[in-house]
């Protein structure tokens, strides 16, 4: 989490050949205030694998694109479809289904995972929607550089709690989490642009929700090489799982119809 913000405070600089106009600093909390929503986003998405399963936490944080609709009157001028509500119904069916109990996963780490997704997933819902209603005054190339500056800065608070550089080394995870960082901050980069240049933060989301599928997926193609053979789920287990994402993500595709 912290490699993941100090990551984004880093590149995202970059963002200002796409310039802006400053704004007055009694706005900076707008900036902050972004910075702090994604940190909180990027603990609960870590905190509902590192407690809970991939491939339950994935397809649960699929429905950030049902939260966003519901929750942009608040913020945005996006009129709500009534088909919002029947996604709604067959997402909370595919969350049913990716709860499916399995012996090789205690039913606390299930509930961990999928309430952890939760709050990962609206906490990134207001970020998203904020970024919409607020970078179009700054501009993308100077709201989103001050925004993942904060997250930065605010990061530091967790050091104390962080593994040492010299642990993770000996333990061979250095390099996968440099890799992961740089990989969520791209992630972030496409997101944020794309929200920031152009808004529509429910269509932005539906091909990000739609990852869901390819976490089940991943996970059951992987499982018998990355985790023992005892705490590999079992068959009916990432079936379930894999059914509801798929309804998860017809939930998506649905939701903008």
């Amino acid at each position: 989490m912290i490699l993941v913000c100090w990551t984004g405070a880093i590149v995202f600089p970059t963002l200002t050949l796409l310039g802006g106009t400053l704004q007055p600093l009694t706005l900076l909390w707008q900036p902050a205030l972004i910075g702090s929503l994604f940190l909180a986003g990027q603990l609960f998405t870590l905190l509902a694998v590192a407690r809970g399963d991939v491939s339950i936490a994935t397809p649960v944080l699929g429905i950030k694109l049902l939260i966003v609709p519901a929750l942009s009157p608040l913020f945005v001028d996006d009129p709500i479809s009534p088909m919002i509500w029947i996604a709604a119904a067959i997402a909370m069916a595919g969350i049913a289904c990716v709860q499916a109990p399995d012996a090789s996963l205690p039913r606390a780490r299930v509930l961990a995972s999928v309430g952890y997704a939760l709050l990962a997933a609206f906490s990134m819902t207001l970020f998203d929607l904020l970024i919409q209603r607020w970078a179009p005054a700054w501009g993308a190339g100077y709201f989103l550089p001050c925004a993942f500056a904060a997250a930065g800065l605010f990061a530091c608070a967790f050091l104390p709690l962080a593994d040492r550089p010299a642990t993770l080394r000996s333990q061979g995870a250095l390099a996968p989490l440099l890799w992961g960082a740089v990989l969520m901050a791209v992630q972030a980069i496409g997101m944020t642009v794309t929200l920031g240049l152009f808004g529509d933060a429910t269509r932005v989301n539906i091909v990000y929700s739609l990852r869901g599928l390819w976490g089940v997926l991943l996970t059951w193609l992987l499982a018998h090489q990355v985790l023992k053979s005892e705490a590999v789920p079992s068959q009916r287990t990432m079936l379930m799982r894999l059914i509801g994402a798929v309804l998860i993500g017809f939930s998506v595709i649905l939701s903008v119809t």
